[in-house]
């Protein structure tokens, strides 16, 4: 039995590292598509399509499953998520158009680190001196990817307030992954993001011809599918062991800047990613380790 048990857990394992590591890959080449996009669209408008669209998208679910698997255990949760999501894509978007996509991907990286951070302000939670020191080191590493002494762009200040939105995002998301279904929190996601980001376009409105709105359906669908599968890896496994692998998408958003847009990575933006992820890294670790039940290895302190 408890061979079985090992074998249900490593297999869950195993579908959550290939869910994060496809959902990152789409996920990736949605923001080079809006990236892409943006040249001539306001990312405001892209923004509200890309929400809406989704609702069009999940109506097959719709059909199939029934009314009831869209049903959730928050409104709520699900309202203030939606919110604070709708936000923070606004802020994606539109800082994706102003600095280089590889830039954009690092900036966020920083999740873990606001996480940990409001965790200490909004939850009390007890950080030592490790996880302090990695804190410390990850906001050095976004100075050198920001590179404040040169320019401070606005660019990069929208993609810092997209990761503190969607580190919020991501551990109510967690907390909603108890009883809601995925296509449900994946559908409330959309349908709150939508109110929000249709005000914002309303300022720089423009409709979309035939062929953006095929990429419109494009950018609508890679990330559905790409956060769909981020919510399934968390599903499956803990957010200190799954976030990290999402770590690769440095790579695609790297290959991708290049191809597309010409763009070779600067040597501030290699030690930068490297001081991020790595102090990202360390604190989803120590969290793991910090998590795991005495009955598995003695009580480790982080101090």
């Amino acid at each position: 039995m408890a061979f079985l048990s090992d074998s249900s857990k490593n297999s869950a394992m195993l579908k959550a590292i290939i869910f994060m590591i496809i959902g990152g890959i789409s996920i990736t080449v949605m923001q080079a598509s809006v990236k892409l996009l943006s040249g001539s669209m306001h990312p405001f408008v892209i923004t509200f399509f890309r929400a809406f669209l989704v609702l069009f998208i999940l109506l097959p679910a719709l059909f199939f499953y029934g009314n009831k698997v869209f049903s959730t255990s928050s409104f709520k949760l699900q309202a203030i998520r939606g919110a604070i999501g709708g936000a923070g894509m606004l802020c994606v978007f539109t800082g994706l158009s102003m600095i280089s996509l590889a830039e954009a991907t690092t900036l966020l990286f920083t999740v873990p680190i606001f996480a940990t951070l409001l965790s200490v302000v909004f939850l009390s939670e007890r950080v030592g001196i490790r996880r302090w020191s990695a804190i410390i080191v990850g906001f050095l590493g976004i100075l050198v990817v920001m590179r404040p002494e040169v320019s401070f762009g606005i660019g990069y200040a929208l993609l810092l307030c997209a990761a503190i939105s969607w580190s919020i995002s991501i551990l109510i998301a967690k907390k909603l992954t108890e009883k809601d279904s995925i296509i449900s929190i994946t559908f409330w996601q959309a349908t709150g993001c939508v109110p929000i980001a249709f005000c914002a376009s309303l300022l720089v409105w423009e409709w979309p011809s035939i062929e953006q709105i095929l990429w419109l359906f494009g950018i609508a669908g890679l990330g559905t599918v790409g956060h769909a599968l981020l919510y399934a890896s968390l599903k499956l496994g803990r957010v200190s062991f799954i976030l990290p692998l999402d770590y690769i998408r440095i790579i695609w958003s790297s290959v991708l800047g290049f191809v597309l847009f010409g763009y070779l990575p600067t040597l501030q933006l290699y030690a930068g990613s490297m001081m991020i992820i790595g102090a990202a890294a360390f604190i989803s670790y120590r969290e793991m380790k910090i998590a795991k039940p005495l009955s598995e290895e003695p009580a480790i302190s982080d101090k």
